[in-house]
């Protein structure tokens, strides 16, 4: 997932409707996981959830994904970058409803205008707030996108804010080949009031929200995300790979985490999503999936029994094509094609997906929910 640049570009969001039939899914020994890395859970500090705003050569997020109970989809997301001739901030709030209409727009502002709170966890930057409550540890999010599109929504934490290791994941050797450091809150209740078109509604429903800062050279080549919620239950992928033409010793990098019953069961690092089919997007020449295998792997927190979850699905409700580069002001996007070609972001919302959960010792358990899914493709191999 490219978390750095969000958008709601409508450039390029019409899409064929593609007939696919279901192809079976891959087997085990068909597909390579991730890279090993050790899955070590650890509770993220206020320290990891604080802004960093580094001085040169990164890009730092925080972004706050909704799964509503009316079937709306919606992410917030402040984003910081040190990246061209002077800091940026760009800020994007983005409603995906039902019925298919969507509402959203991503403002470019310089990082001048972005106020800090003296403990770096609460900002602001018009028309965007973050607060953060270390009493509580919730987050309180408000947008405004206009007069008739608005959002004022909370997360109250259902499980620990989490990172894997120190949360770093290396794109080489070192960190001086680039690297990805990320907390998460991969389930949160969320209250609050949603204005679409006017009209006030109950913000009520599951969230996700993650930090992460990347910092240059940008290595990687392709990110998968995953965000499945229902009432109870959350899984969560977090996966980038990196070019062979990098000549580096990282090829896949995943972070997972499985959530059931409001409990945070295992967290894992050998993952991976597989495209199993794929159509042409003809703007941007990429093959992007419409078919997808998510395997996670790993051992549970309490008492280290295996853990093995698959999702499958069919990609039928797209919701955007984004070109990145599009969406960023002139000389940022000048400075960044220096580095990724061509970057795009598909997205896709499907409901009523079901995920099948294996533990060792016990009976498999089938998992329904709503997977919100993004595919980022920075550049041509």
């Amino acid at each position: 997932m490219l978390s750095s640049w969000k958008s709601s570009s409508n450039s390029a969001n019409v899409a064929k409707k593609v007939i696919v039939t279901r192809k079976e899914d891959p087997q085990p020994g068909s597909y390579t996981l991730s890279d090993p890395s050790p899955a070590v859970k650890a509770v993220a500090t206020d320290d990891d959830i604080k802004w960093r705003c580094l001085a040169s050569g990164s890009t730092e997020t925080m972004t706050f994904y909704m799964t509503l109970d009316d079937g709306t989809m919606a992410f917030v997301q402040m984003a910081y970058s040190s990246l061209g001739l002077t800091p940026n901030v760009g800020l994007t709030c983005r409603f995906y409803q039902p019925d298919g209409q969507k509402h959203g727009k991503t403002f470019n502002q310089s990082a001048s205008v972005l106020k800090l709170s003296n403990n770096n966890l609460n900002a602001s930057c018009e028309p965007m707030s973050i607060q953060f409550d270390t009493a509580s540890r919730t987050f309180t999010v408000q947008f405004t996108l206009s007069s008739a599109i608005s959002m004022h929504v909370t997360f109250e934490p259902c499980v620990d804010f989490f990172k894997i290791g120190d949360g770093k994941s290396l794109f080489g050797k070192s960190e001086r080949d680039g690297f990805v450091q990320a907390c998460f809150l991969p389930k949160a209740t969320l209250s609050g009031t949603v204005t679409v078109a006017g009209v006030a509604r109950p913000a009520t429903g599951s969230g996700l929200f993650h930090h992460a800062i990347q910092m240059k050279p940008q290595n990687a080549c392709k990110w998968n995300f995953v965000n499945f919620q229902n009432a109870t239950d959350a899984l969560m992928l977090y996966e980038f790979e990196v070019s062979a033409k990098n000549m580096s010793d990282v090829n896949i990098v995943s972070q997972g985490c499985f959530v059931h019953k409001g409990r945070l069961i295992a967290v894992t690092t050998s993952n991976r999503a597989v495209h199993v089919q794929r159509v042409k997007d003809e703007t941007s020449g990429y093959d992007y999936p419409s078919q997808l295998f998510i395997s996670w792997n790993g051992t549970r927190l309490d008492d280290g029994a295996d853990v093995k979850i698959e999702l499958s699905m069919m990609m039928s409700n797209k919701l955007d094509t984004i070109d990145v580069l599009a969406e960023l002001p002139y000389l940022l996007r000048k400075f960044i094609q220096t580095f990724i070609t061509a970057p795009f972001l598909f997205t896709w919302f499907e409901r009523g997906v079901k995920a099948k959960v294996t533990i060792s010792g016990e009976e498999d358990e089938h998992i329904d929910g709503d997977a919100f899914v993004e595919s980022a493709f920075l550049c041509k191999d």
